[in-house]
């Protein structure tokens, strides 16, 4: 039987329709019982409620109800008695089946929620429509959660709401299953072989049978940490280790569970940590989980300690046990957790996700070619991995992306189709120019293209510093058949001029590895604990950088010997000195960091930094003999216009007691005489030549050079 829709008095109660009495009585309608008003596919739950206001065949609606049942004024709809009973829901899921105009913030949530329980009764996929803020929305109550299986729901203040955002989602971005979020497998994820053998053990047993930890009488593991430098792949691995699980996956954005109003984000925790257990097995990923988890002692705010309380009860409490729960958390800062996280129970495993060495950036850069069109050898993909030092996967990525482009680019005005295009090496090299490793973003730092063919002699002091710097990179085998390790240190001295800074940055140029050049005041601060945090930060980014050399210049400015100040040890100097000492040789190992360091100055620097373990190599660098200046001249002569009368043997010998830098000097004061004699002079002539060492001062005296002789004895050091 059908009814008329009539408009009920304002104030009316919005789960309340009105009857005729004569209509209730006829039917067997009592005050109180539940009829459904369906129209097509719009449905409306409601109380009975007599009036006698009304005689004929219809029912009086508040506005809300009309509108929430999309009934107009004058409509036929049809009443059913709803004979079964009606059971309270615990969760309602709905989603717009309109884009909202306006932001589904926290007053929308109490908006809605406060709705529904006017609306009181609800059916599994009812249609509502309301009006928010001015806009007339339409929404799906796409799920709804209770206890036993019922048609009819009630709703209360227990009643937790859901609403996704998007307009005709069925799962909101919490609740989207694995599948959609990653589509890798484990062949796709290169480099990281041991770190995921050692998750698949520790997740994937607990997920898919928990049974046999209950038949020990053992607890399940319940958390596994994830911590590396950015891009190093931990994101990936989680996503990867759901999606291979077939686990439920949830993704927690730290920032996006915080919210302003009091309580909001210890509900929206608790909510996630249910539907999880609802929806088991669930792996629960926190990412930057030290944005959602300070330590309680260092956090700004009291909103910082409850929700990191509320996730220790929820990791720890009954909701997790043995239901098939896993949490993954991911940071590049462990040490900003709070510690009461990091204990068993909780987050049960670490690990660490390192920089990739050699093998691991060939097995990453092979996956990742897999899907771009290249024509690159297996020898050639080798000796790219083996340029790539300090490249984590996203940094590897970027760089075949970049190559890609490189290829577009070369490609451009050919008529080759886009599926001939292949990247072939050159791209690849061009590309390894443009990307720079995500670690050395930072401290990134122009060093001038030189070569060992570039500093005239020295040959000896050349051939220490490649066995010190290049033979661990290349023959690390060697290293570990003998039973030894690499120098740590290196400390070139001598008197200025002689090529020392020049063979620092030839070693960076030749060897391939990144460099950290650091100017010692640049080091010292006025706040306490400021000037050791500095040198801290250097090693630190070293290590994430590795294998790579820090080049300190003029050492002697930051090595004084303690206590030279006479304050007993206090001085800004000796804390920066003790942290040094630490750096190199403390109980945190330095591995694939080599310190080159240039002083002109031996005699002032601790001896402390100067013994085995720390400072390795002691080399002298002295003025340049006979064989090097004439190797000198003859590289400096060839950037010059010289006459062929210029006898570079005769300026070599005249040149005795120069330095490197002195003798680049009487070629640069040979040349200005030239100029003075004649502005349009077409080279550089021998009497240029003898003027300028006529006149030129030598730098280095014999005192300088007994000085260095000295230290040399007293120091048992052997001359190079």
């Amino acid at each position: 039987m059908s009814l008329e829709v009539k408009a009920a008095k304002e104030g009316s109660i919005t789960s309340r329709a009105f009857f005729p009495l004569e209509f209730m009585q006829r039917s067997q309608l009592s005050t109180g019982d539940l009829v459904k008003l369906t129209k097509n596919d719009r449905t409306l739950v409601v109380t009975a409620w007599p009036s006698l206001l009304i005689h004929d065949e219809s029912v009086e609606l508040s506005t809300v109800a009309r509108l929430s049942g999309s009934f107009e004024i004058g409509e036929l709809v049809y009443y059913e008695k709803v004979l079964d009973t009606y059971t309270e829901a615990t969760k309602v899921q709905l989603s717009f089946i309109s884009t909202p105009t306006f932001t589904i913030d926290q007053n929308f949530r109490l908006f809605i929620k406060q709705f529904l329980i006017e609306q009181k009764y609800i059916t599994d996929l009812q249609i509502l429509d309301f009006t928010y803020l001015g806009c007339n929305c339409r929404v799906k109550l796409s799920s709804i959660t209770t206890k036993y299986a019922c048609d009819i729901y009630l709703v209360n203040e227990r009643t937790k709401i859901r609403v996704v955002e998007e307009a005709n989602a069925k799962t909101s971005e919490e609740t989207k299953p694995s599948s959609a979020l990653a589509a890798d497998t484990y062949d796709n994820i290169g480099g990281l072989a041991k770190q995921i053998e050692v998750i698949r053990e520790t997740i994937e047993t607990p997920l898919k049978n928990p049974d046999i930890y209950l038949k020990l009488g053992l607890k399940p593991p319940r958390g596994v940490l994830l911590y590396g430098p950015p891009g190093t792949g931990k994101t990936l691995i989680a996503r990867t280790v759901a999606h291979e699980t077939g686990a439920h996956c949830i993704v927690v954005n730290g920032p996006e569970v915080v919210s302003k109003y009091y309580g909001d984000t210890e509900q929206k925790l608790r909510d996630i940590f249910e539907d999880a257990v609802e929806h088991a097995p669930s792996v629960i990923f926190i990412d930057e989980i030290d944005a959602l988890c300070p330590k309680r002692d260092e956090a700004p705010s009291e909103l910082e300690k409850r929700v990191v309380t509320t996730l220790l009860t929820l990791m720890d409490g009954a909701t997790t046990e043995n239901n098939r729960v896993v949490v993954i958390g991911a940071t590049n800062r462990p040490n900003s957790l709070d510690e009461a996280l990091r204990r068993y129970g909780r987050f049960d495993v670490e690990i660490e996700i390192r920089i990739p060495d050699a093998a691991g950036r060939l097995e990453i850069l092979k996956a990742i070619m897999k899907k771009i069109p290249n024509a690159l050898s297996e020898e050639e993909l080798e000796f790219l991995s083996g340029k790539l030092h300090g490249y984590v996967g996203a940094d590897i990525a970027a760089l075949c992306k970049e190559a890609g482009l490189n290829c577009i680019k070369r490609n451009a005005s050919s008529t080759l189709q886009p599926s001939q295009l292949l990247v072939n090496l050159q791209d690849m090299l061009d590309a390894v120019a443009e990307i720079r490793p995500s670690a050395m973003r930072e401290i990134m730092l122009e060093v001038p293209k030189v070569y060992w063919d570039d500093i005239g002699g020295q040959h000896d002091i050349k051939q220490r510093l490649k066995e010190s710097v290049e033979w661990p990179l290349k023959h690390p085998e060697a290293f570990s058949r003998l039973g030894i390790r690499p120098p740590k240190g290196i400390l070139l001295y001598g008197p200025p001029g002689c090529s020392k800074t020049l063979m620092a940055k030839a070693l960076a140029t030749e060897c391939g590895s990144n460099f950290i050049a650091v100017k010692g005041p640049e080091l010292f601060s006025k706040w306490v604990g400021e000037s050791e945090k500095a040198v801290r930060e250097v090693f630190r980014k070293a290590r994430a950088a590795s294998p790579s050399i820090v080049f300190f210049d003029e050492i002697d400015a930051l090595t004084v010997k303690r206590g030279s100040s006479g304050d007993g040890g206090t001085s800004v100097a000796d804390r920066v000195l003790s942290q040094l000492l630490n750096e190199l040789d403390g109980v945190e190992p330095l591995v694939n960091v080599t310190v080159v360091a240039a002083t002109n100055r031996p005699d002032i620097i601790d001896n402390a930094l100067l013994r085995p373990g720390r400072i390795d190599r002691i080399l002298y660098v002295g003025p340049p003999d006979i064989d090097s200046r004439r190797e000198i001249f003859r590289i400096q002569l060839k950037k010059m216009a010289v006459d062929t009368d210029v006898d570079i043997e005769e300026i070599a010998k005249k040149s005795n007691g120069c330095s490197g830098a002195e003798a680049i000097a009487i070629c640069q004061e040979a040349a200005l005489l030239a100029m003075e004699e004649d502005v349009n002079i077409d080279s550089v002539k021998m009497r240029h030549f003898n003027k300028a060492l006529n006149t030129f001062i030598r730098r280095i005296t014999p005192e300088m050079l007994q000085f260095y002789k000295n230290f040399q004895e007293k120091s048992g050091l052997q001359s190079i």
